[in-house]
């Protein structure tokens, strides 16, 4: 529990670095994955067709082997990254929903507090939420999001302070107890999130699956050159699987980049409960 919000004083603060392969363009990475697995596939063929023929008979056995245990274990890596990528995504769903009953609760406690402190609390989580909603945003760029995120740090400081200076006055330390609660979890849940949205699984795991993937497919290659006979359909149906494989497992780890995005639906049903009765 932070106990109250920092000042977003400094201009680095909630800036965004991210590599690329959580910042390039998708269908660039897909396809880089998938030329490079066909070309090492390619390149394998061509150098089981030049082996000797002496060599074919007594390399296929073996061959087949180590292919079998290499797909296993490229298979075993690409499901073990899949679950790190599908915890977080799950992780970043549980709290927008934690975080829009949080701002919800907080809002329902305002209006148990005399005018004019309750409605202009009410009104600062009402452009609260919105900024939130912006965060999430299609495809937000690295400065507007480090705008927002400072947007959202002045608007915790001013909910704050406001509530905590009614606290001081107020002779109820109930109600106001219960508000700063539901707002402090409010601010510690938007800094969880913060994080959880950049946790992203380790650039050198996907690397990895990439490097296991392209000694499969060179291997592959490689015993269809030994047979002597081209399997176009096999090699490139295998190379769509493996690149789809780590398409998702990237698109998963991408909350502001990709086609699977984490839905914000909490947060907007309760922008829509949060709107001022109409006079």
């Amino acid at each position: 529990m932070r106990g109250r919000p920092s000042s977003p004083t400094s201009p680095e603060r909630g800036r965004v670095s991210e590599g690329f392969l959580y910042s390039g363009n998708e269908w660039v990475l897909l396809l880089v994955f998938l030329a490079g697995i066909l070309a090492v596939g390619e390149a394998g063929f061509r150098l089981g067709r030049r082996a000797d023929a002496s060599l074919r008979e007594k390399a296929k056995s073996q061959v087949t082997a180590v292919e079998a245990g290499l797909l296993g274990i490229l298979g075993l890596l690409l499901a073990f990254t899949m679950s790190m990528a599908v915890s977080r995504f799950e992780i970043r769903k549980e709290l927008v929903l934690e975080e829009a009953n949080a701002i919800g609760t907080s809002y329902l406690r305002t209006r148990v507090l005399p005018e004019p402190d309750g409605p202009e609390l009410a009104g600062l989580l009402r452009r609260y939420v919105e900024v939130r909603l912006q965060s999430a945003s299609v495809s937000p760029s690295p400065q507007d999001l480090a705008a927002q995120r400072r947007e959202a740090e002045r608007l915790q400081a001013e909910f704050w302070s406001r509530a905590a200076a009614y606290a001081q006055e107020d002779p109820n330390p109930v109600k106001a107890g219960l508000l700063l609660q539901s707002l402090n979890q409010a601010i510690d849940l938007e800094a969880a999130g913060w994080t959880a949205f950049h946790n992203h699984v380790p650039a050198t795991v996907i690397w990895a699956d990439a490097l296991m993937s392209l000694l499969a497919a060179l291997l592959v290659g490689y015993g269809v050159g030994l047979e002597g006979r081209r399997q176009v359909l096999s090699q490139c149906l295998l190379a769509l699987a493996i690149t789809l494989v780590l398409g998702v497992i990237v698109d998963l780890d991408r909350p502001y980049h990709g086609f699977i995005r984490v839905g914000q639906q909490p947060l907007i049903d309760l922008q829509q409960q949060m709107r001022p009765p109409q006079p």
